[in-house]
């Protein structure tokens, strides 16, 4: 197997006084014995080495771009791949300054079909653009419109249709899955990657947030849980095989998406996405009277979201309010007779 390449690096030569850049075998001199100074010059050859050629397509800066984030370990590099292979068909092969209206239009068109993923997409291609203006690769960035975020799709399940779900799926690593999501409105990539030592089953409650992770936008906590589901999870782990709690086979799964859709179907249910189950917790929540700011501490989301729920599912929250401006006793009656 070959050796990985090191990257360039600052060095003292024996009898030099100025620092030197070493790489791919080779010694440079930076031309001072300064370290600070070195090190800026040390900056500019990397710099230089990570530069796309001069015209450089939009294939080439996206690649750029997934190599930058991989790097830093952005937890967003395993899914940007998917963003960036209907950009590299549409817009691959072009220079930036060919992007014009029309051609994002056509993408438009393209890909109506996905609408959510038509706005992460272009978000992607502008984000890589600005990115290769910020390095200086290219001269400006054209404009690209973006489609207005959709509404949230309103599909939740009621209480009875996830225990309906729940016992209709086959493997038990899918039972393991629902039970969490339906216990915690946990998402789906968090309850996956979740391993035993983050589950308290004497203090019953669960850490989400896994030390390993770069923290998100994509909310993650701790949160309580029942004592009948310590005791269903406790008997999991008598058989577990991996430190995953979600397991098949002895591994880890990357997605239950397939298994899920299947469920539904055995339980007579509309196919649905596993990210329902965290919308219908928080519907059942918010029906069962609990406040904004506790379903939010509970199912770590925004209390934006979760107001946008009780307006839908609890209006009774606003009853108080409604007492308020309720009209005077003595005009009750007003409209009990015709009117003339």
């Amino acid at each position: 197997m070959p050796r990985k390449e090191e990257p360039p690096r600052l060095v003292k030569l024996k009898n030099r006084e100025n620092w030197y850049i070493r790489y791919r075998g080779e010694a440079q001199s930076t031309g001072t014995t300064d370290r600070t100074e070195a090190e800026q010059c040390l900056i500019e050859v990397i710099n230089k080495l990570e530069a796309p050629a001069s015209h450089a397509t939009v294939s080439e800066l996206l690649e750029k771009r997934l190599a930058d984030i991989q790097a830093k370990g952005r937890a967003r590099a395993e899914n940007t791949p998917y963003y960036h292979k209907p950009l590299h068909e549409h817009f691959g092969k072009l220079l930036p300054e060919q992007i014009t209206s029309s051609r994002v239009y056509a993408y438009w068109k393209k890909r109506e079909h996905r609408p959510g993923g038509l706005r992460a997409e272009l978000i992607e291609l502008r984000t890589t653009l600005s990115h290769a203006l910020k390095k200086g690769w290219i001269e400006s960035v054209p404009e690209i419109d973006i489609p207005r975020k959709a509404p949230p799709r309103e599909k939740w399940l009621k209480q009875e249709e996830a225990y309906r779900l729940l016992e209709a799926a086959g493997p038990q690593h899918l039972k393991v899955f629902i039970l969490i999501a339906m216990s915690t409105a946990a998402r789906k990539s968090a309850i996956l990657q979740l391993t035993w030592d983050r589950v308290n089953l004497d203090r019953p409650h669960i850490d989400f947030q896994d030390p390993d992770k770069e923290i998100t936008g994509k909310r993650r906590t701790v949160v309580p849980i029942s004592s009948a589901t310590a005791k269903m999870l406790s008997d999991v782990k008598r058989f577990a095989q991996t430190p995953y709690v979600v397991e098949y086979n002895g591994k880890p799964l990357a997605d239950i998406k397939k298994s899920f859709r299947q469920a539904c179907v055995n339980a007579g249910l509309d196919p649905v996405s596993p990210h329902v189950l965290k919308h219908s917790v928080i519907s059942w929540l918010a029906m069962a009277g609990h406040s904004i700011d506790q379903i939010s501490d509970m199912t770590a989301t925004t209390r934006e979201t979760v107001t946008r729920v009780y307006r839908k599912w609890s209006p009774e929250y606003l009853s108080s309010l409604a007492e308020t401006l309720a009209p005077r006793a003595d005009i009750v009656s007003m409209f009990t007779k015709p009117a003339n």
